[in-house]
């Protein structure tokens, strides 16, 4: 019987249906909509009865999938929109109501726990320590540990979607936007992180989520998006920065038509490029593993763990 994590981010709303074999998941089927629950929820602080309309509808489509493979459980978690939104128990009581499902409203230390067990199962093979981040559309979580347990997890209020409303003014952004986002992420690492003891030498640091991996999909110029060539890839400090720069000269309807960027990415990848270099430079790292796999996986593993099936091969 195949199980199935669905992840409620900011910017999309991710659905994975997986067996367990041999200790790992192997996905039967994998979507991914843009949906943008998080539009405008950083001014506001509510959800847009259009943003939640446009995100119930993907629910709605992925409870009809659920049906058809015969996923049980469904686990659902939901990220920072929902967190931070003063009416997101609204949206939570009509999933309920309306599909019978729960939404398990996740904290930001639940988020970089969830990642990181998706992380230890998945690059478990690796020697050495992790610095993992999870740039997503609200927040960006950041876990530090080995493949046995994290040293310390923190959740960060930059997230792409968020930066993008603080920061960006212009199309293309003015060269004032681009350092005006990278001093406030660095502002914000030194805030909640502190200087921890992390170098490059020791440690591989591991980009999740959909800014990572579009990252690479436009450097590779794919067509067509493959998970298998993405996953566990590398991608460099230059071709981090030729990104960002390549994406900053570009007006949004000339960008949105780059190989590899899904057009509802393309107004908020920028600012997500910049958190991704500015961590980079903060720490050193010439160059991260891409992971496909997070929050949504993580949800699995964890709960596979809880029922003693999910231990590290």
């Amino acid at each position: 019987m195949p199980l199935a994590a669905i992840d409620i981010g900011t910017n999309s709303t991710l659905l994975l249906i997986a067996r367990q074999e041999g200790g790992r998941l192997e996905p039967v089927a994998n979507r991914v909509e843009i949906t943008r629950l998080g539009q405008g929820v950083d001014k506001t602080g509510r959800l847009h009865p259009e943003a939640m309309d446009r995100t119930f509808s993907v629910l709605a489509e992925y409870a009809e999938i659920c049906r058809k493979y015969q996923a049980e459980p469904v686990l659902i978690g939901g990220t920072s929109a929902l967190r931070d939104a003063a009416n997101g128990q609204d949206f939570l009581d009509r999933v309920r109501n309306e599909l019978d499902w729960e939404i398990r409203i996740l904290t930001g230390d639940d988020e970089a726990r969830i990642t990181y067990t998706a992380t230890r199962h998945e690059f478990g093979d690796l020697a050495g320590r992790f610095l993992v981040m999870d740039i997503g559309g609200g927040s960006t979580e950041f876990i530090y540990g080995n493949k046995k347990e994290a040293s310390f997890a923190v959740s960060v209020n930059i997230g792409s979607v968020r930066l993008t409303e603080q920061f960006i003014a212009g199309d293309p952004p003015a060269d004032s936007d681009l350092g005006q986002i990278r001093e406030h992420v660095r502002a914000q690492l030194e805030k909640e992180m502190g200087r921890p003891d992390i170098t490059p030498d020791d440690t591989t640091l591991i980009g999740v989520a959909g800014t990572v991996t579009t990252l690479l999909a436009v450097e590779k110029e794919m067509d067509e998006y493959v998970p298998e060539q993405i996953h566990r890839q590398p991608l460099t400090f230059r071709q981090v920065e030729n990104l960002l720069a390549r994406f900053a000269s570009l007006p949004y309807d000339r960008r949105k038509d780059l190989p590899g960027l899904h057009p509802r990415r393309a107004d908020v990848i920028i600012a997500g490029t910049a958190i991704l270099l500015e961590t980079m430079d903060v720490f050193g790292f010439p160059r991260l593993l891409v992971s496909d796999r997070g929050v949504r996986y993580g949800l699995l593993y964890d709960y596979l763990e809880s029922l003693g099936k999910g231990e590290d091969e």
